[in-house]
């Protein structure tokens, strides 16, 4: 009988569909993903809003979704319903005024905090609450603030990621546990400003590791929904004619944007999340790929660059256009892109070509596969 077991993804068997090594989870056939960050074409989306991926065999199939586009033979389960837009950053923006992240010491100048990443603006981000209890009190808070605006009209909160009701039908901010991490709250913003969604950075240190992500998401809850993969614009409404380059997360974007003027910058939540959006931004406008460094190395990785790539090809097709892609990189030392601008690492930009001709066999065979699509 086929083992059916489950196992944890590492370092030496990354998640399969977002290439990270930490989080998602897998059979030990390697049949089946869980995948924490993306539910971009998946198979169905678990109760706790986790992407589960079903793969044809125990080895890579490139098809199991179309090459991540495709349409697919099995149902996919949507997402509830989301708020609008406006609504959505109307309660956000008020989260994180009422709960900033300059009242957090450990948010502004701990360990990957915000100081630390040369962000100067913190009145973007929020500290919310480790303690359920004190989580519930800036609920009331929120809604009282809200009705005031709505001149005692209460808002119902649905379609709103992070906020359900219990079986009494009170209101309820994300998790009913209490955590030991400070938690800072980083909003993703739309290309119109709004924000659509928010993550939360766990702040505690944990060596090796840059830092664990969430979406502040209530998904799991039978009142709640997700916030699926949104692209966050790091400056939105301005530079719209610059270059478009693409990072992985919204505070790689900020510090990409504070130091790269003269860029257009974006930030995905994951390697394989958001792609449309990314190519809708900047098209016929130069596209800058800096995903962390470990597209060399990581057939994952390159898997999904690639598969970028090909769609932006697909992309100057139908709509005429010819500029260039470059995959940024930068000393090999250095993961992140953010971390390669403040300490004043010089940029490399790679056409598709020279990238292809640096990679490992097993991220060329990968990278390699999906390019055929194109």
């Amino acid at each position: 009988m086929a083992d059916t077991g489950f196992k944890r993804v590492s370092k030496n068997c990354p998640c399969r569909v977002c290439g990270k090594p930490d989080w998602c989870s897998t059979t030990t056939t390697e049949t089946i993903s869980f995948c924490a960050r993306s539910t971009l074409n998946a198979d169905r989306v678990s109760r706790h809003g986790w992407g589960v991926f079903y793969h044809q065999d125990s080895g890579f199939d490139f098809n199991f979704n179309r090459t991540f586009y495709g349409s697919s033979k099995r149902k996919t389960r949507v997402s509830k319903l989301l708020a609008q837009p406006a609504i959505r950053d109307r309660v956000y923006r008020r989260i994180i005024e009422l709960s900033p992240a300059s009242s957090n010491y450990e948010i502004v100048n701990g360990r990957g905090g915000l100081s630390t990443r040369g962000i100067q603006d913190y009145s973007q981000y929020g500290s919310l609450p480790r303690i359920a209890n004190e989580r519930n009190v800036l609920v009331e808070r929120l809604v009282e603030e809200l009705a005031k605006e709505g001149n005692g009209e209460r808002l119902s909160f649905v379609g709103i990621p992070g906020f359900w009701r219990d079986t009494r039908s009170k209101l309820r901010l994300w998790s009913d546990q209490d955590s030991f991490d400070d938690l800072m709250l980083i909003p993703f913003v739309g290309s119109d400003g709004l924000i659509r969604a928010c993550q939360i950075r766990f702040m505690r240190y944990v060596r090796n590791k840059s830092g664990r992500y969430v979406w502040l998401s209530s998904s799991k809850e039978r009142t709640g929904c997700g916030p699926g993969a949104p692209l966050h614009h790091a400056g939105p409404g301005s530079r719209l004619d610059q270059p478009v380059l693409v990072t992985e997360g919204a505070l790689k974007a900020a510090t990409a944007q504070t130091l790269l003027t003269d860029r257009y910058v974006v930030g995905n939540s994951g390697v394989a999340t958001a792609h449309r959006e990314i190519v809708e931004t900047a098209r016929g406008k130069a596209l800058e790929i800096a995903f962390d460094n470990d597209s060399f190395t990581n057939p994952h990785v390159a898997r999904a660059l690639a598969a970028l790539v090909r769609l932006r090809r697909s992309d100057q097709i139908s709509f005429a256009y010819n500029e260039d892609v470059r995959i940024v990189t930068w000393d090999k030392r250095i993961k992140g892109l953010d971390d390669a601008l403040l300490t004043g690492a010089p940029l490399k930009y790679l056409t598709v070509a020279e990238w292809l001709k640096y990679l490992i066999p097993e991220c060329l065979e990968q990278a390699s596969r999906q390019l055929s699509f194109a």
